[in-house]
């Protein structure tokens, strides 16, 4: 990804900020290293509960087998004017219980650069 190409997607998603929604999923085993960079990368903390969406984590004795690691996904509600380098990220978003955004996007190196300009876990 060039740098224009993340800077025409941030000033996208900038300006529909309110409408993005953004969540992690993980093993036990990963949360201790998903938290000290999450917390180096925004400043912040993450979210006290770790049950529940934004900040989901298995428990210790789920089967290690049924997770691939720390998964982040991003919701947003988008327009017509979708910018090509967006497009190619963002996938439409079918998943229960999150209808109210159209599109998704499952990228964790585009998702960690968010967080490095501003963006957090939960509603932003």
């Amino acid at each position: 990804m060039t740098d224009l190409e993340f800077q025409t997607r941030l000033n996208y998603l900038n300006a529909r900020k309110n409408s993005v929604w953004i969540e992690v999923e993980m093993r036990h085993k990963d949360k201790v290293r998903f938290d000290t960079r999450y917390t180096g990368s925004t400043g912040f903390p993450v979210p006290n509960n770790s049950d529940t969406f934004p900040y989901y984590v298995w428990a210790a004795n789920a089967n290690p087998n049924d997770k691939w690691g720390i998964e982040l996904r991003l919701y947003f509600i988008s327009d017509n004017n979708l910018p090509a380098p967006l497009q190619t990220l963002a996938k439409n978003n079918s998943r229960h219980g999150y209808e109210m955004y159209d599109k998704r996007i499952s990228n964790n190196a585009f998702i960690w650069m968010l967080f490095q300009n501003g963006y957090r876990l939960g509603q932003n």
